[in-house]
């Protein structure tokens, strides 16, 4: 709960950058499938034969995200629409290389990418005083932003913070970070997410666990504003509090470690079981921070990150949730994937589209690796 002596903080002027590229889940799954078996079929450390070979289009037939969950994925990597693997940028596949380009190069890749998404953004939107900017898909310095601020035309001093590293969840500790610069008298947080999760895949890892992986995740980009004040011409979220949880004898649940090839997640079929266990003190945690009884609150739109179709469910059989209180989460998901960070708020983003009324509340759900509990409650002002 904000005490009586911090001043509010506002979350307003929301803007999604679409990534540059767009293709039905059902083609991505074949694709992803067919880099893949090109990869093992070239791996001289294979075992498989042609009946393994056949097994492994059979592990994407059943545990690969399905078109009626996921309908569409956007993506920055134009391989998927290269006529051989050989002439990837990022997933070239040959008798040299099975895993597709290194750190390194999708380093780069992510580099240029995320500078010209700045560069979109700021052209249509005010310079702020301060940066925060958010991923867990690409890390170099300096970064898209301050290479962003160093330019002439911006004629003024623009501080950066970098929110690295702490994935799905990490837009509500950028907007603590944001809170506390805002308390401090900063007029003006600009909160940037880029994230690139499809850079991500390593075509020899074929597990029912990174089968998932590679099929739920996607790219997004998204700007907001948190600042002292609302905007006049458009919906706000006004912070009334956050909570933050780590759920106990769960490291291994969940991970996101640079490897030689990329960075590599590990996801066990134990987050959906643990989060459903933990949600509900962790619920009551939270609205005695926000100073909310459980009635009301229970009338509020739920913003929940789709971390996939289970988490969203789990959250909505916990709570006992109707569908409408979570369908701009399913929305988003259906339409965007998961996009790690950027995607709850593209969730808060939908909910303000849809003009609810002034004292509305929405409480948000996050989850990551730790495994990390994030929730909040905002005011539609």
């Amino acid at each position: 709960m904000n005490s009586p002596n911090r001043p509010a903080i506002y979350l307003n002027q929301f803007l999604p950058i679409l990534p540059k590229n767009k293709l039905e889940q059902k083609k991505l799954i074949e694709w992803t499938a067919q880099c893949h078996l090109q990869a093992e079929k070239l791996n001289p450390k294979s075992t498989l034969d042609e009946a393994g070979l056949s097994l492994m289009k059979k592990l994407f037939d059943r545990y690969a995200v399905k078109q009626n969950q996921i309908s569409q994925r956007y993506f920055e990597c134009d391989d998927v629409f290269k006529e051989s693997f050989t002439q990837s940028e990022i997933y070239i596949v040959n008798e040299e290389v099975q895993s597709g380009a290194d750190i390194l190069q999708r380093t780069q890749f992510f580099a240029e990418r995320a500078f010209a998404v700045f560069q979109q953004i700021y052209t249509q939107s005010k310079k702020p005083d301060h940066i925060l900017h958010v991923t867990c898909t690409g890390y170099i310095s300096p970064s898209a932003p301050q290479r962003m601020v160093v330019d002439e035309n911006w004629k003024h001093s623009t501080a950066v913070t970098h929110a690295y590293h702490m994935g799905c969840y990490a837009a509500l500790p950028a907007i603590r970070l944001a809170q506390g610069l805002v308390n401090e008298d900063v007029k003006h947080v600009d909160i940037v997410h880029t994230e690139m999760c499809g850079l991500h895949m390593n075509p020899l890892a074929q597990t029912p666990e990174q089968t998932i992986v590679q099929t739920l995740f996607a790219d997004g980009h998204i700007k907001y504003t948190a600042s002292a004040n609302k905007t006049a011409d458009q919906k706000n979220l006004k912070l009334v509090a956050i909570h933050e949880k780590i759920i106990a004898d769960s490291t291994q649940d969940m991970s996101w470690v640079p490897a030689p090839w990329g960075m590599q997640m590990n996801l066990s079929r134990e987050v959906p079981v643990k989060i459903k266990n933990e949600l509900k003190p962790f619920f009551s945690e939270l609205l005695k921070k926000a100073d909310l009884d459980y009635a009301t609150a229970m009338k509020s739109i739920f913003a929940i990150h789709p971390g996939g179709p289970k988490i969203i469910d789990a959250v909505q059989d916990v709570l006992e949730l109707k569908d409408e209180q979570t369908m701009q989460s399913k929305k988003v998901l259906f339409e965007r994937g998961n996009m790690s960070s950027a995607t709850l708020p593209h969730v808060w983003n939908e909910i303000l589209r849809q003009s609810p009324a002034a004292g509305t509340r929405i409480i948000s759900f996050a989850f990551g690796p730790g495994l990390t509990l994030f929730g909040s409650v905002f005011e539609v002002c």
